[in-house]
């Protein structure tokens, strides 16, 4: 019987724990894409403290993703195994078309998933990918979503903060993840304040900070200080597939598949005005 990759993760960091030694994970260079970075390499386990029931909640500065508040995982919270991910230049780099191993890895978890995500996106193409991709009456639905914004930002707080409370809504009640943005510029930190202060006020909401995680392992990111090294693809991911979970459907219906996307448009402006 095949153990699915979040299960085999999962013992990966109960080992290292338990034996108090680091894990070495050879890195393989990785090609550079122009606005999205390198491509990713093999997934490395997350070096996750040890936790215990009678273990105080962490503080704001280490506390990073949905488990270390004591929050299940997303996959406890649905039915079903259709999990839409959407996003700019750092979830399309995780995604096939740029060899990452995003769907693969959740596809082993038994989630049928679909990445739409595109370089230089601000948060209204959510917007438009919920427009195209969300019609329940229509026969098309998804159990869970993922989100990563604020990469690109135009300026405006309260703009961001209407179009994410807008889309939380149309999402609603369906669980979501939220990735904050690694602050590479002093305006980000507001923006990951909103993303955070939305987020407490909505019942299906988790945070996973990578703000926070990138900030603590510099490594994660290229040389720009925001996109992912083959080691931060690498990061994201795994840290995404453990705050799914497994779906609910894995034992019944064994793993899940990667959905095409509407969405592949790989060019950011920068580069479409270097060609002219």
């Amino acid at each position: 019987m095949r153990i699915p990759a979040v299960l085999l993760v999962g013992l990966a960091i109960v080992g290292v724990v338990a034996c108090g030694e680091a894990e070495v994970v050879t890195e393989i260079t990785a090609v550079t894409i122009a606005g999205v970075g390198e491509l990713p390499g093999p997934v490395q386990p997350v070096d996750t403290p040890r936790q215990n029931a009678d273990a105080p909640v962490p503080e704001a500065a280490t506390a990073v993703r949905p488990a270390d508040f004591g929050l299940p995982s997303l996959g406890e919270l649905v039915g079903g195994n259709r999990a839409i991910i959407i996003g700019d230049s750092i979830l399309a780099s995780t995604a096939p078309r740029f060899s990452g191993s995003m769907c693969e890895r959740l596809n082993e978890a038994g989630w049928d998933v679909e990445i739409n995500a595109e370089p230089g996106r601000f948060i209204a193409f959510a917007e438009d990918v919920l427009d195209a991709r969300l019609a329940p009456e229509n026969g098309l639905d998804w159990d869970l979503a993922v989100m990563f914004f604020g990469s690109n930002f135009n300026g405006s707080p309260s703009n961001f903060r209407s179009t994410l409370e807008s889309l939380l809504e149309r999402l609603s009640p369906r669980p979501v993840l939220l990735l904050t943005v690694t602050e590479f510029q002093q305006n980000r930190i507001e923006v990951n304040a909103i993303i955070r202060e939305v987020a407490d006020e909505a019942s299906n909401v988790q945070v996973l900070d990578w703000a926070r995680i990138s900030a603590m392992e510099p490594g994660l990111l290229n040389s720009d200080g925001l996109h992912l090294s083959a080691a931060g693809k690498n990061r994201i991911t795994t840290e995404t597939v453990l705050a799914l979970g497994t779906s609910p459907t894995l034992v019944s219906n064994g793993e899940g598949d990667c959905l095409p996307t509407l969405f592949t448009e790989d060019e950011t402006r920068a580069a479409q005005e270097a060609k002219e």
